[in-house]
């Protein structure tokens, strides 16, 4: 009885602490995902769970292979680390080869086909819409962010970077008039000013300024076959994810 006792215990706690990973046969990963909201594209929110976009894709891929993803959000510096060095993930996604290209020598790094592309620039108020480029002299991005456009002006100290951990926070700061501009993905801005900040047209995106197609994919260190067989799933379901970014409105007109 006591054995019995002891075996159930046992797989009880292993059941509510991840122990017991898996079905026989299922292989498990880690997923590094940024602790950001950025959603549509995808999102940690209050409750620390992964949505949008990514998730539905990394899912359905998962899903179809019989994998089973694990979501782990950290701050973007620490994403790096936690890939890179630490190795504690096994894949990170968003990323993108031009992304912090100083950390990538440590490591060779497989990365997948593009998962979704977003339009990424300055969000700015509207009578400052139009204005050259030497007369935004602050910019706002997130914490870990490379807002590689800017590099050059950034570099000669003609412009100078605030971070924060929150765009909606950025948002607010450049519709109060503390910050010129901030560097985002178009398509996330106009979703946080239509349903968070309820300010829509409260900044608008400025195409004289520089901007960029930023592309998301996954990458790995460990698992490059993985990778391999996402890609392939990427050019299968061209239809699937095309109907996917429409209904949550992903690369609609900038505004």
């Amino acid at each position: 009885m006591r054995l019995r006792r002891a075996v159930l215990a046992l797989l009880v706690w292993a059941t509510a602490t991840g122990a017991i990973a898996a079905e026989p046969g299922v292989r498990v990963f880690t997923v590094g995902v940024e602790s950001l909201q950025y959603y549509p594209l995808h999102t940690v929110d209050r409750n620390n769970e992964y949505t949008g976009f990514a998730r539905e894709v990394l899912d359905a891929f998962a899903h179809r292979h019989g994998y089973t993803f694990r979501y782990v959000a950290l701050p973007i510096n620490r994403l790096y680390s936690a890939l890179l060095k630490d190795h504690t993930v096994d894949f990170k996604y968003p990323d993108n080869p031009k992304w912090r290209e100083e950390l990538r020598t440590a490591a060779p790094l497989s990365y997948s086909d593009v998962v979704v592309a977003t339009e990424e620039g300055a969000m700015v108020l509207p009578n400052r819409r139009g204005r050259p480029l030497a007369e935004v002299k602050t910019l706002g991005t997130a914490l870990g962010f490379t807002p590689w456009p800017y590099q050059d002006a950034i570099d000669s100290k003609a412009m100078t970077v605030t971070t924060n951990p929150s765009f909606e926070g950025l948002l607010r700061l450049a519709m109060a008039g503390h910050i010129d501009a901030v560097y985002v993905s178009v398509d996330v801005a106009n979703h946080m000013l239509d349903e968070q900040l309820k300010a829509p047209g409260g900044l608008q995106f400025d195409p004289g300024l520089p901007h960029a197609r930023s592309d998301f994919r996954l990458s790995t260190v460990r698992y490059p076959e993985v990778v391999q067989q996402f890609s392939q799933f990427l050019q299968q379901e061209k239809g699937w994810l095309h109907q996917l970014r429409s209904r949550y409105h992903i690369g609609s007109a900038p505004r």
